[in-house]
């Protein structure tokens, strides 16, 4: 009885391991790094309300700098909670005050899009994006035509499967 316990159970773990990995994928991340080498430069539009490129993509491990110097305004690098919009992340990137001459870098890992804005040029659109790799993952319902119910949860048939077959092999037989 107990070696069917214990089979029963490796086989749940092991069904359950694949969806146990997708989990641990690696989390996107932006770090000021001020030493790093510039993979790619954001500077100021000659409009001097814009950012150049207002979009950028760069490959994992990049690292952007924004620099300008002696600019007739003062601008500043802010992420924002969502593309095209104005709101700052809560703890997120921010060059601090804004400046006519900067030199901001930051290195970024994982597939994202950072999104940021000029705090002063809020108003008039000084919005960006940098997409790292493959960017945000976009979170579209999937159509489903009804053929494919339940595929959406990886392993769900075959620990239900295990159960029942644990289930049989737990159970008394009779003899007739």
């Amino acid at each position: 009885m107990r070696t069917a316990l214990a089979l029963v159970t490796m086989l749940c773990l092991l069904t359950l391991a694949p969806a146990a990995l997708a989990e641990d994928d690696v989390q996107p991340t932006a770090v000021v790094t001020p030493e790093a080498a510039c993979d790619h430069v954001v500077r100021i539009a000659p409009s001097g309300i814009k950012f150049s490129p207002a979009s950028l993509e760069v490959a994992d491990g990049d690292t952007v700098c924004w620099q300008w110097t002696n600019e007739s305004m003062a601008h500043n690098v802010v992420e924002t909670t969502e593309e095209g919009g104005t709101t700052p992340a809560e703890g997120g990137i921010d060059s601090g005050e804004a400046n006519t001459t900067m030199d901001f870098r930051v290195t970024f890992t994982g597939d994202q899009t950072f999104t940021y804005v000029c705090e002063p040029h809020a108003s008039s659109g000084m919005v960006a994006t940098v997409t790292v790799g493959e960017g945000d993952a976009v979170d579209e319902p999937e159509a489903t035509t009804g053929d494919d119910e339940g595929e959406d949860t990886p392993g769900f048939a075959a620990i239900t499967a295990v159960v029942a077959l644990a289930g049989a092999a737990l159970m008394p037989r009779r003899r007739a």
